[in-house]
C-alpha cells in the first residue's frame, strides 16, 4: 500500500537530482560548484546556497535464544534513508529525510534551522533533546542497537521548535514539542525538553559531562502509559520487560551523562529515572531507571570523532579501498533497563545485558559491526530467563 508513495518520492527525486546535472556548465559554471563530501554537494560561487544528498542503508542479520532454545533466526532492512540537507539563503539551515525501512515511508528529519552563531532556531520535526547515546546517529553509535533505557522510555522525534546555543564546546537545547507526523489527534499532549553540555578538551582528547530533563504530556482523554523493552537486538519478536498499562497523564524523564575519548580510546556513560506523573486521585506515580557504561578502543589509533555535544565521524587512516585494513574497533557494555517499582504496585521486570561488539569500518562510509550479548531478567512475567543474541550489521551512508 506503500507502492505509490515510494514511486512518487523516488520520481521526485530523480527528477529533482537530473534538474541539478542538467544545468550547462559552459555558461554556468560561474555561478555554482559541485563537491564531493561522501555525497555530491551543489553549492552557489558565494557559498550562501548548499545542497546536498544524503542517506544510508543498514541491513541486518541475528539469530537469539532464551531458556527455551533459540527463538529467531532473521534478517531485516533496518534503515534505508535518502534525503537532502543543505543552506537557503547563508542563514537558513534545512534537512529532509525519509526512511523506507521497515515495511513503511517514515518521515524522519524535517527541519529548518535560523543560524546566528553561537544562536540558533530550529523548527520542524526532529529528535526531542534528551540523551547523549539518543542524540548521537545510529551512523556512529558503538552498537547496533542504542542502550535498551532509550527505547523503553520512547525517545524520538516531534515537531517542536527550540533554541539552541553553540559555543566553546558549550551547548544547549530547550524548547516544545507537540506531535509529529503521524499524530493526527485533535488535542495533543506538549513536550518541555532541554539538554546541556560542555566539553574539557586536552591534548589528545576530552571530557563531556551533560545532562537532560523532559515532562511529556499525553493527548487529551489519554490516561495511559507504558514502557517495555527488547533484549539488545531489534530483531527480537519478544519483550522480556513490561510495565503493562499504567495510569498516568504524563510523565517526566531525567538524566546524567559522562563521556571521555583520549585518543584511540573511548568511555562513556549515562543514568536516567522516568516518573510517571499519575492524575488526581487516580493512582501512585511510579519511577522506573536505566543506564549503561560502555568502552571502546581503536587498534589503529582512530580516535571518536566529537562535534556539538554529540559523537561525530571517525576518520579511518588507512582504508580498504587505498589497501589499507581499514579501521577495527573493539567494544564492551554494561546495560541495565529496571522497570519495577514494587512501592506502586510495578513489576514489570529488570533486564541487565552483558554486551561486546567489534566494528570494521572499511573508510569512512562503510562499517561492519558484529555483536554478541548476555541478557537477565530479574522479575516480572519472564523472571529467570536469559537472552542471548548474536548480531551483525552491514552499513553505508553518504
Amino acid at each position: 500500500m506503500h507502492q505509490p508513495k515510494i514511486k512518487s518520492f523516488v520520481l521526485a527525486s530523480a527528477a529533482l537530482t537530473t534538474s541539478f546535472f542538467s544545468i550547462n556548465t559552459s555558461t554556468n559554471a560561474q555561478d555554482f560548484n559541485i563537491n564531493w563530501k561522501g555525497a555530491p554537494e551543489i553549492s552557489s560561487a558565494d557559498g550562501n546556497f548548499k545542497m546536498k544528498i544524503r542517506g544510508r542503508i543498514f541491513t541486518d542479520w541475528g539469530t537469539l535464544s532464551d531458556n527455551n532454545g533459540k527463538f529467531a533466526d532473521r534478517t531485516e532492512l533496518r534503515q534505508a534513508r535518502i534525503g537532502v540537507e543543505g543552506v537557503m539563503a547563508k542563514d537558513i539551515n534545512y534537512k529532509f529525510e525519509v526512511d523506507f525501512a521497515l515495511g513503511g515511508v517514515e518521515t524522519k528529519d524535517a527541519f529548518i534551522e535560523w543560524a546566528l552563531d553561537p544562536v540558533s532556531v530550529m523548527a520542524g520535526q526532529f529528535k526531542v533533546p534528551v540523551s547523549f547515546e539518543e542524540m548521537n546517529s545510529t551512523r556512529h553509535t558503538l552498537f547496533i542497537e542504542r542502550s535498551t533505557f532509550t527505547d523503553a522510555f520512547e525517545f524520538g522525534r516531534q515537531i517542536g521548535l527550540t533554541a539552541n546555543v553553540d559555543k566553546n564546546d558549550i551547548t544547549f537545547i530547550g524548547g516544545v514539542f507537540q506531535g509529529d507526523f503521524d499524530n493526527g489527534n485533535a488535542n495533543q499532549g506538549r513536550v518541555y525538553a532541554a539538554r546541556g553540555t560542555y566539553a574539557k578538551r586536552f591534548d589528545g582528547g576530552l571530557i563531556h559531562v551533560g545532562g537532560s530533563a523532559f515532562k511529556r504530556e499525553n493527548d487529551e482523554g489519554d490516561l495511559e502509559k507504558r514502557y517495555r523493552q527488547r533484549p539488545p537486538l531489534h530483531l527480537s519478536p519478544n519483550r522480556y520487560i513490561d510495565t503493562g498499562i499504567i495510569n498516568a497523564e504524563s510523565d517526566t524523564f531525567m538524566g546524567l551523562e559522562l563521556v571521555g575519548i583520549l585518543g584511540p580510546f573511548n568511555a562513556q556513560a549515562e543514568w536516567g529515572w522516568m516518573t510517571t506523573n499519575a492524575p488526581d486521585g487516580g493512582g501512585q506515580d511510579a519511577t522506573f531507571n536505566g543506564g549503561y557504561a560502555s568502552v571502546s578502543y581503536f587498534l589503529a589509533g582512530e580516535t571518536r570523532g566529537y562535534k556539538k555535544g554529540m559523537i561525530d565521524q571517525a576518520q579511518v587512516k588507512n582504508p580498504v579501498f587505498a589497501g589499507g585494513s581499514g579501521a577495527w574497533q573493539i567494544a564492551a557494555r554494561y546495560d541495565v533497563t529496571d522497570l519495577n517499582d514494587l512501592e506502586a504496585g510495578i513489576n514489570g521486570g529488570k533486564q541487565t545485558t552483558y554486551q561486546s561488539g567489534v566494528n570494521w569500518h572499511l573508510n569512512n562510509f562503510v562499517r561492519i559491526q558484529a555483536n554478541y550479548s548476555i541478557s537477565d531478567i530479574d522479575g516480572g512475567l519472564n523472571d529467570g530467563q536469559r537472552i542471548n543474541t548474536y548480531g551483525v550489521r552491514f552499513q553505508t551512508h553518504w
